[in-house]
């Protein structure tokens, strides 16, 4: 990333509008320095929430772009709880098995039996015709527009004391469980420090 920051930095300066790939933190710390020189950075992932985000560097003087400018194609797919259950690293383990690049790519976002990935546009049609299987199911995939409210998550806020740093000792007291439960929890790849998923 840091050998195409002169790269977006000269071209957006000459009046090109730069879309890259998806970044992740450390990218968006590093494409962020370029807000100088009459630059503007912008981000966005598909949703608000977004991880993992599209920017576009541009002349601050030019219009922000819409969401449509970040050529985002956004996937929806359910899949049968009772059968298997599909996590994170399920879904990440099948699209990495395409022999594509991480950057091409951006969030997978699953709830209640519910996926959604967020693809670059140039790569979304070789990947959802190629998308093998997930944890043994054949999963079909349609475009959508948007993430539906309802299956967004809802996020809390906690102050707690625990003993320890463990993982596992924060995970119990925030959820009020035991320790060999959170365990289950960070085993089964639900557990993430800095959106880094933690075993």
């Amino acid at each position: 990333m840091l050998t195409r920051l002169g790269d977006y930095y000269r071209e957006a300066l000459d009046g090109q509008i730069v879309l890259t790939k998806f970044l992740d933190l450390e990218e968006i710390k590093e494409i962020n320095s370029l807000n100088k020189d009459g630059l503007k950075v912008y981000l966005y992932g598909g949703y608000e929430e977004a991880e993992r985000v599209r920017a576009i560097v541009q002349l601050a003087y030019y219009e922000a772009p819409e969401p449509a400018d970040f050529k985002i194609a956004i996937y929806k797919t359910e899949y049968n709880a009772n059968y298997q259950t599909i996590g994170h690293r399920n879904v990440l383990g099948s699209i990495m098995s395409l022999g594509i690049e991480r950057n091409t790519f951006g969030d997978i976002y699953i709830n209640n039996q519910v996926i959604y990935l967020f693809l670059t546009e140039e790569i979304s049609g070789y990947m959802i015709q190629n998308m093998p299987m997930i944890m043994h199911q054949r999963l079909e995939f349609r475009k959508v527009d948007a993430i539906c409210d309802d299956e967004k998550n809802q996020e809390v806020t906690k102050e707690i004391q625990v003993p320890s740093l463990r993982l596992d000792a924060i995970i119990a007291k925030c959820l009020n469980i035991s320790r060999a439960k959170a365990a289950e929890i960070i085993e089964a790849g639900n557990a993430s420090i800095n959106h880094l998923i933690c075993k």
